[in-house]
């Protein structure tokens, strides 16, 4: 028997009840076969209303037959079967089938609607010799559209909204396909002829579906899984391709009853037809642990013939990596973004806000606040994170207005984990969670402290239970804050992700009592440490009063060097032969978009080749003006507005000065770089001294611009400007004025006449060879990397001396 029975109505006029009953009689064969179910308005009981019954059978009929006589086209009930029939949207395929039964005007009728009409040619019933065989070619007909029905595999379009849905607020919907961005797929193979280890990699859905081998792939939480399988699913729906998507999550059901029950859900047509069609891909999210989903995709890999899987990280590793019976999978690791797809993210972002394209240098900026969240490594750059953070910048503030909006976005990612665990969307319970959450943190960090070592089950224990000594904690909620799978807690009590620990110990110590006073104290004073770095940024968000902000300020001002460099002629005259020996002309003949592209694809690679140390010993000096630096910088960019512009002048001053020591706190004169240089030479006696003096002075070059760099993203933020620009204006010398025209670009949307107008004047200003052509590259960098007004891009080259060209650019 087949799986589908396509249900056929009768719409007639109870005059022509013979006609009717001749059809039910030619359809009989079809309905013992079981290829049709039909239904007329003989079934209704007595009792029930027949109005609402009629249209209730109307709206789950496949084929409407209509019976057309001249007392159908009479008659008021028979032409609203009709139109609601026609009106009628569903997402499967629905067939009106007008059957000319006695001579009447129905092409003047059927003119507004392009069908056929039976019989042949639409020549009436009754006036053929043999009705018999009029009924034969309806019968025909029928069975022809039944043949459709079953092998018309269409998806429903109920389906696909629902898996269009994203989470995403906005004042605007935003489905799944007009966000997606692909993320990286790597996988590590063994060179057998190196014995060396390749890393494969897949960078779009194109690229994943191009063979036949069965993926398992997976990720962290958040990652991206279940938007992966459903944009792979879409995909092939939308080419025509036979898929089904399974969200095995903690189902246990039977192999059988899960596949057709989702087709069912998913697809129209013959589930048996469909089964034995050719390039099936079966998708399948969230596989557990548990053995009967393991016999389930060992059983998919029979059946179908491609079989994707995603799952969590941790699952794979502590179940399936080493798998015999999954050896013919490829196995994939779901990567954070790259910078090149996180822009591409940011810009389809930006496109929902109602900005439409967004200039280079705006995006720049939305770029730098997402950065600033993600790069100390508190959350991952995986686009839920930066689509989170994107959101809190749109219009969804915090509640409690003493967190920053940066700070927000992690309050958003856990009180949402929070509501999916079960806890109330009310502030009470938020805030019971809370309350407990923060005491937790502060006695996780006590613990770490005191004895360096993991914080334990029995430990975490007995604070819950000195918490429940002081404070209203229901064992509810205890086990909502510890849910499996959308809980802040892991099992032993630590926060399941580092970011919480963090966001909920920094909310502790922001609290203005002295005993937490002395703790930020010497978190500023140990800010080269990866947690005590992390945790001061959190303390800055939480902070609710001037006092903690101050109180880190003036703490890490007093451990930066003194002696700052002035970038003056008689500093820069050994960068001569560096800077005599850089190009006047760095402007790329590629486009924007391609220089954007490998712009990142850089700053991709050196993060991959630099990780964070987290000193135990007390570290280089530079290192730790270097974190104290991020410090101040994060105050600047995310609690400027709570602090008057006199102590954001002295910020930016401090900050400024910091940094400009750095530059002399390695290489300070010639002499020093002769001293370096003989050194170097002493370990490598076959070595020119001449170059290394070469290498050494280019080396200085670049550690100076460097830490300018640094400064410039420390204070460069848009909305400081004037106050960075009073500094400026103080101070006075070459360093601050290239910082400064640094800022200005860097905060800028595209070269402009007022951002020439100050290059013009710093040339006049400064004829120091270094000066110039660090201004000049500089801003040749910029025009790179942003689109601008191709007149001011030529009078800027003018002004450097050199050739203008326009490039490839997008519209």
């Amino acid at each position: 028997m087949p799986s589908l029975k396509p249900k056929l109505f009768y719409s007639y006029s109870h005059k022509d009840d013979a006609f009717r009953e001749d059809l039910e009689t030619h359809l009989g064969l079809l309905k013992r076969k079981g290829l049709l179910t039909d239904w007329s308005d003989h079934k209704i009981l007595p009792g029930q209303p027949i109005t609402a019954t009629v249209r209730k059978e109307i709206d789950s009929a496949d084929i409407v037959a209509f019976l057309l006589s001249p007392h159908f086209l009479d008659s008021e009930p028979c032409l609203a079967e009709w139109n609601r029939a026609g009106d009628l949207r569903t997402d499967r395929p629905r067939a009106r089938l007008p059957i000319v039964v006695r001579p009447c005007a129905w092409e003047h009728f059927l003119s507004d609607d392009d069908i056929k009409a039976l019989p042949k040619d639409g020549k009436p019933v009754s006036t053929y010799p043999d009705q018999d065989v009029a009924w034969v070619e309806v019968y025909e007909g029928i069975k022809s559209v039944l043949d459709e029905l079953h092998r018309t595999f269409t998806p429903r379009t109920s389906f696909l909204d629902e898996i269009k849905k994203t989470d995403i607020l906005s004042f605007n919907e935003i489905s799944l396909p007009e966000i997606f961005v692909f993320l990286t797929l790597s996988q590590a193979n063994q060179d057998i002829a190196s014995g060396s280890v390749v890393q494969e990699t897949i960078d779009s859905v194109d690229q994943l579906l191009s063979g036949t081998t069965n993926c398992l792939i997976h990720g962290p939480d958040m990652s991206g899984r279940t938007a992966l399988a459903r944009q792979v699913y879409l995909t092939l729906v939308q080419r025509r391709k036979h898929a089904l998507l399974v969200d095995l999550g903690s189902s246990l059901a039977r192999y059988d009853n899960i596949i057709r029950n989702s087709y069912a859900n998913q697809f129209n047509g013959d589930f048996d037809l469909w089964r034995v069609e050719s390039g099936r891909t079966l998708i399948v999210d969230n596989l557990s642990s548990s053995s009967v989903q393991l016999d389930f995709i060992t059983r998919a890999v029979e059946d179908f013939d491609r079989v994707i899987v995603t799952l969590t990280s941790d699952t794979y590793y502590s179940y399936y990596r080493d798998d015999t019976r999954l050896t013919e999978f490829q196995k994939y690791k779901i990567e954070p973004l790259t910078r090149v797809k996180q822009e591409h993210l940011i810009r389809r972002r930006i496109s929902f806000m109602g900005h439409g394209s967004m200039a280079d240098g705006a995006v720049d900026e939305v770029e730098d606040r997402v950065n600033s969240v993600i790069a100390n490594g508190v959350v991952p750059r995986y686009p839920f994170y930066v689509l989170s953070i994107l959101q809190t910048f749109e219009a969804y503030m915090p509640r409690d207005m003493s967190i920053t909006s940066y700070g927000h976005c992690y309050y958003v990612l856990i009180v949402a984990s929070l509501i999916k665990a079960g806890i109330a969307n009310e502030d009470a319970d938020i805030n019971v969670c809370f309350s407990f959450a923060e005491h937790l943190a502060f006695k996780i960090f006590q613990t770490r402290s005191e004895s360096r070592g993991e914080f334990t089950t029995a430990e975490f224990n007995a604070f819950v239970e000195e918490y429940e000594g002081n404070y209203i904690l229901q064992q509810s909620t205890l086990n909502r804050l510890k849910h499996p799978d959308h809980g802040i807690l892991n099992r032993n009590g630590t926060f399941r992700a580092p970011y919480m620990q963090h966001f909920f110990l920094g909310s502790y110590l922001a609290k203005p009592l002295p005993e937490r006073r002395e703790i930020v104290d010497d978190l500023c004073k140990h800010s080269h440490r990866i947690d005590s770095h992390l945790t001061l940024l959190f303390v800055i968000h939480h902070a609710v009063d001037d006092g903690v902000i101050d109180q880190i300020v003036k703490t890490t001002a007093r451990l930066l060097p003194r002696d700052a460099a002035t970038l003056e002629p008689a500093e820069t005259d050994r960068f001569s032969s560096v800077v005599a020996a850089l190009p006047r002309r760095v402007i790329s003949d590629d486009s924007v978009e391609d220089e954007r592209r490998r712009e990142r694809a850089v700053i991709d690679r050196t993060e991959e080749e630099k990780e964070d140390e987290d000193f135990e010993a007390e570290p280089n000096e530079w290192y730790r003006v270097l974190k104290n630096i991020d410090v101040l910088g994060h105050v600047l960019r995310v609690r400027y507005g709570k602090l008057t512009k006199r102590r954001l002048g002295e910020i930016v001053e401090t900050v400024t000065e910091g940094g400009l020591r750095l530059v002399n706190l390695v290489l300070k004169d010639e002499a020093e770089i002769q001293q370096l240089a003989e050194y170097l030479k002493t370990v490598n006696p076959d070595a020119d001294f001449e170059r290394i003096q070469s290498l050494v002075r280019f080396c200085s070059f670049i550690w100076t611009m460097v830490n300018i760099e640094r400064i410039v993203d420390a204070v460069g933020h848009r909305d400081i400007r004037p106050v960075v620009a009073d500094v400026i204006e103080r101070k006075r010398t070459p360093a601050y004025d290239i910082i400064g025209y640094f800022g200005l670009l860097d905060g800028a949307d595209e070269l402009t006449e007022p951002i020439k107008r100050e290059l013009d004047t710093l040339w006049e200003d400064h004829d120091d060879p270094f000066v110039r052509r660090v201004l000049s590259m500089r801003t040749q960098f910029y025009m790179n990397t942003h689109r601008s007004n191709t007149r001011v891009e030529q009078q800027i080259c003018s002004l450097l001396g050199i050739r203008y060209k326009d490039r490839l650019r997008r519209l």
